[in-house]
């Protein structure tokens, strides 16, 4: 599946409406990816979130045109898809250091050196191939079947992510409660994904395996994954690169350099990461995790 082609596709689309109002539901279907993973990869690979891409580009658009019309600002506000000449100069002197008012007299090289040009996907495609990183992960598909997990269940979002661990070690804490454990390993799921915003909420679930379903504990959530065709890969090193740093730094390595090039189409079933006897912590160079993504 190519993932650089079809993001290519929604750039192109982009490209084509700045001077409309876009709808970004429409635009992201132009690349054929869900919109979750869409959202995700976009980011990785491009550095800014899709909404903040198609600001920028308005921005940018708009200050072409002040350059070279006589269109006073509100016109050229509402042009560009912006609900009041306030909102446009705020947005504008953010990304250019000047308001409008002043930006006609702007040395030129200024302006340009602030513009965000249309992303070139092949350039990014050159980027990643000539990536040398430090982070070693191997891939694999493989199928789950029937795998029975009781844990604490929660609906969060990518924002949250910092609060992984604390929701692992409370998890922790009450794992004991839970009977018919086949072993140590802990599980995080997220499934039900909303994609409805550009921050997916989903529902997440910290985990540990079970023989069957019996007897469930009191706050605890019970789930089956009776099939699920996955890609599944396995990271070996540090989770994180210093104390601030968290677990979605793996997911931006992941979709930045990994997923691109991805030959099947992933699904918005589920994520699964899995840690396992390997796993020695998020700072120790020799632990080893999981990260499975459901394909089609």
């Amino acid at each position: 599946m190519d993932y650089f082609q079809r993001t290519q596709r929604f750039i192109d689309y982009i490209e084509d409406h700045l001077d409309e109002e876009i709808d970004i539901d429409e635009a992201v279907s132009k690349s054929y990816i869900s919109k979750f993973h869409f959202y995700r990869l976009f980011k990785a690979i491009v550095g800014i979130s899709v909404h903040e891409y198609i600001k920028r580009r308005k921005l940018s658009k708009a200050a072409e045109h002040l350059r070279n019309t006589n269109d006073d600002i509100l016109m050229t506000a509402v042009k560009y898809g912006f609900n009041s000449q306030e909102v446009f100069t705020r947005n504008f002197k953010k990304l250019f250091h000047y308001p409008p008012a002043k930006f006609r007299s702007m040395n030129e090289y200024n302006w340009r050196s602030r513009r965000t040009n249309k992303i070139n996907v092949d350039a990014l495609k050159l980027k990643i191939k000539n990536f040398s990183g430090k982070i070693i992960v191997h891939e694999k598909v493989e199928i789950i079947k029937d795998l029975r997990l009781v844990g604490i269940e929660r609906v969060t979002n990518d924002n949250n992510s910092f609060t992984v661990i604390e929701a692992m070690e409370h998890f922790i804490q009450e794992a004991e409660r839970i009977p018919n454990i086949v072993n140590e390993t802990i599980y995080r799921v997220c499934y039900d994904i909303d994609q409805s915003e550009e921050i997916a909420q989903y529902k997440e679930l910290i985990a540990v395996e079970v023989t069957d379903h019996s007897d469930l504990p009191l706050g605890m959530t019970a789930k089956r994954i009776e099939y699920a065709k996955v890609v599944t890969y396995t990271h070996e090193g540090r989770l994180f690169a210093g104390e601030e740093e968290k677990i979605i730094n793996t997911y931006q390595f992941l979709y930045s350099y990994r997923i691109p090039y991805l030959a099947y189409e992933l699904t918005n079933e589920l994520l699964l990461e899995k840690y396992g006897a390997d796993f020695k912590g998020p700072y120790q160079e020799d632990s080893k995790m999981e990260i499975s993504f459901s394909i089609r």
